[in-house]
């Protein structure tokens, strides 16, 4: 008879573990009930999914901001400046990060989606002026938006040389350029009621070098920058000076003038980024396909716009691929071209409409409705 009991009692105990392997307990939804479009990665910092949502993907989706069409005209904007932090550069230098605001004023839009800007120069030269004409079509468009400085230069490298570091040096480079978008994230979100940004709403844009900065912040962490520079952490501090504070929700990556990653694997299916990608098969500084760091031969490899694209393909990533089949580093595209884009991307992700679609120039050539 005990030993009957001890066989039933068995018996409900692995029909209750096999119950809670099915069916696991359910994570919350968004706050309008539909499908989460957020997804998850994996950089060692608080990129969390557990932050009330100020604007439900439903809600943007079913404005007439943030899309195509200018909503407000730019006599109607409003910019401001300053210094998000200060940091020593590769000489020792302390060097003060500079940032300008935009955003549409008076605006009866409390919390924005927000996108942050990071400028073009092989992390030699350039300067956040250089993103503001894309950052104010934004705003025309309902966006808040922001560009950056971040520490320039490394050793052995100049404007009219960008191949005379080492490999060490060139990486720390890119690093240094994560750690100031990472302070510049913080920065805004811990002043989102100040700037009247979304924190779970936040868009990263790079051109060229600032492609690869947001994309090496999406993707990589301490470990990834070890294995191609070992002592780097030691060296130059955390990837994410501030990884305990300051939650936010990246939701998309937005690239033009190229695109870099060292390695294709650092996309998977738990971290990939629904992303924009605007780069010529024939660029001479970035690989579409493969190559090397600026196309220098003694810098780690990296892969382009290509590669990258057929990973988030891969795991069924919304995505829009815009080719040009030109020779050179710089686009042909008009820059309103480009923000336009941007801005039709986000609309179908906010509206449950998740497409791969690459586009041949101005022609699409695919098109693909993601289930």
């Amino acid at each position: 008879m005990l030993k009957q009991l001890y066989w039933t009692y068995g018996l409900v105990i692995l029909i209750g573990m096999i119950a809670s392997c099915r069916y696991p307990a359910s994570d919350p939804g968004p706050i309008d009930g539909g499908n989460d479009t957020t997804v998850p990665n994996k950089p060692d910092t608080v990129i969390v999914d557990t932050i009330p949502a100020k604007n439900p993907d439903s809600s943007l989706a079913n404005t007439a901001r943030f899309g195509a069409d200018k909503i407000f005209a730019d006599i109607n904007l409003k910019t401001s400046e300053g210094i998000f932090d200060t940091a020593t550069d590769y000489r020792g230098k302390a060097t003060p990060l500079k940032f300008k605001f935009v955003a549409p004023n008076n605006d009866t839009l409390q919390y924005r989606p927000f996108v942050l800007m990071v400028h073009e120069g092989a992390f030699i030269f350039g300067d956040l002026d250089n993103e503001m004409g894309m950052a104010r079509g934004l705003a025309q468009r309902g966006y808040a938006a922001a560009s950056i400085n971040y520490r320039l230069g490394f050793n052995g490298a100049s404007q009219t040389f960008a191949c005379g570091g080492s490999s060490q040096d060139a990486v720390r480079a890119v690093y240094r350029a994560v750690q100031d978008t990472y302070a510049a994230i913080h920065y805004f979100v811990d002043r989102a009621e100040e700037f009247g940004i979304d924190t779970r709403q936040i868009m990263l844009a790079g051109s060229s070098a600032g492609a690869i900065t947001v994309t090496a912040l999406v993707y990589m962490n301490e470990a990834d920058f070890e294995a191609l520079a070992p002592g780097i952490t030691k060296a130059l501090g955390r990837l994410d000076p501030q990884a305990d504070d300051s939650p936010f929700r990246v939701r998309a990556l937005l690239t033009q003038m190229g695109y870099g990653i060292f390695r294709s694997e650092y996309i998977n299916a738990s971290n990939a980024m629904p992303t924009v990608f605007f780069q010529r098969i024939g660029d001479n500084v970035l690989p579409y396909y493969g190559g090397t760091f600026l196309s220098c031969p003694t810098y780690p490899g990296m892969v382009g716009a290509k590669v990258a694209s057929d990973q988030l393909k891969k795991f069924k990533i919304p995505l829009e691929l815009n080719f040009e089949n030109l020779e050179g580093h710089h686009l042909s595209y008009p820059e309103e071209y480009v923000v336009g884009r941007y801005a039709g991307f986000m609309k179908r992700l906010w509206s449950q409409n998740p497409r791969q679609i690459t586009n041949n120039g101005y022609k699409t050539v695919e098109d693909v409705r993601l289930r």
